[in-house]
Order: structure tokens, then sequence, then C-alpha cells
């Protein structure tokens, strides 16, 4: 939620250095945080506190830092100490297309500001929700070109009589190798996912949904829109007995 006309806007900074960026000129963590406090100095907007991830890659979203700016993120609107986000480059906060659309959804599903001080980026502004428009837009054409890739690939190697390497959340990959069969538990949630999706809901919220109930995904600590995608594409796939 923005903050009311006559109330200063509170901003929270982020910065980033993988072990690579830190020999390299111009992006250190004080370079970063010098740079976040003339702007908001600037823009008259009062700095609460810079959140840094030290030594992290940008590959994921696994990283303490943009954990705990999303966890303030959520947090209801009058407790927020922050209405606004602000990183000097994008590539801080992530070099994915994918990655940067869940944390712009999410920002916009939360009405939490962003701000970009390189790419003059302003979600807090009108030309700021064009922005997200576009970055949406992108995401969602990689997310499908990336599942149309998967999917092609899985069927030339049960074709080509190929084994099937991990087992997918909701199955159990049988002895053959090639062939799955139904978890009744994980199925469950499954069904959960594909009836929360045909009431309209996106991934990023069914994700959402999954971590706050503290669903355990197959692999990994949390539940994202890209492995929420991938586990009704198996199901539309391969057949739920529960979620059909």
């Amino acid at each position: 939620m923005r903050p009311a006309p006559d109330s200063p806007t509170r901003a929270l900074g982020y910065v980033r250095v993988s072990t690579e960026d830190q020999v390299r000129e111009g992006v250190s963590l004080d370079v970063q945080s010098e740079r976040i406090r003339a702007y908001c100095q600037a823009k008259g907007w009062t700095l609460e506190g810079i959140i840094r991830d030290e030594g992290r890659s940008a590959r994921d979203l696994n990283r303490p830092g943009i954990q705990r700016v999303l966890e303030m993120a959520r947090q209801k609107n009058g407790s927020r100490s922050a209405d606004v986000l602000v990183v000097l480059k994008l590539d801080r906060l992530t070099r994915s297309v994918r990655d940067l659309g869940h944390l712009t959804d999410e920002f916009h599903r939360l009405r939490f500001g962003f701000t970009s001080i390189q790419e003059a980026v302003d979600t807090t502004s009108a030309t700021g929700e064009l922005f997200f428009n576009i970055v949406a837009s992108i995401s969602q054409w990689e997310r499908r070109v990336i599942g149309e890739r998967t999917s092609a690939a899985l069927c030339h190697r049960r074709a080509q009589g190929q084994r099937i390497s991990r087992d997918p959340f909701g199955w159990r990959v049988n002895g053959d190798g090639r062939t799955l069969h139904p978890v009744q538990g994980e199925q469950t949630i499954v069904a959960q996912m594909a009836a929360w999706r045909g009431l309209g809901s996106s991934y990023a919220t069914i994700a959402d949904r999954l971590n706050l109930e503290h669903v355990p995904p197959k692999r990994g600590a949390r539940w994202f829109p890209s492995s929420v995608r991938s586990v009704l594409a198996t199901a539309e796939r391969y057949g739920s007995p529960l979620a059909a």
C-alpha cells in the first residue's frame, strides 16, 4: 500500500554481491549502499535500513536477504516498516527474468513499491505500472517456452524408451523407470492446487498459499510459481486420479 500523500515514503534498501562481483569495480556493498542513501535523500524518502546479501549468487531467490525482504513486504500494511524497495541495479536483485517476474508480481499483489536506480524503474509512479506489465508478459512468455521445451524433451525421451530420472511431486517413478505411480498424500495437494487454479488463482498465489500452509515441496525449501506450474503440467500430462 502506498503511503498517504502527507506522509513520507519509507524505503528499504537491498544490496548484493557474489564472490565474483567483489573483485569488480563499482558493485561493492558500500558503493551500492551509498548510491541508495543518496537516491533516497534526493527523493525525500526515509531510508529505514539496508538488507545485505554478501557473497550470494543471483541464480535463484534462495538468499537470506531476499527472503527477509519478502517477509517484510508480506506484513500487514499497518505493521510494515517500509513502503518501497530500492536497489541500485536490477541484476543486484536477480539475473533471471522468471524470478524478476515472480518478485514484481508479488510486490504488485502486496502493493509494495519497487525502484531500481540505474534503470530508472519506479513502480510508485504511473509509468512504473507499465514496467510491471512488461516484465510479467516477458516472464509468462519465458515460462511457456521453457514448459514447451521440457514437454517436448520428455515426450522424446519416452519415445526413445529413456528413463525418468526423478520423482515429480505427486508421483513415484515405477521400477521400469518410464511410468509413474500416484502418491496418495501428494495427490491430495495436487488436487487442491488444481482446484485453486480452476478458480482463477495465479501460480504465484498458489505458491504463496502452499508456503503459508507449510506444505513441503519435493525438492528445495519453498514453492515457486514455476514449480507449481510444473506439477500441474505433469498432472495434465499423466493424469491425476484426484485432480480430474
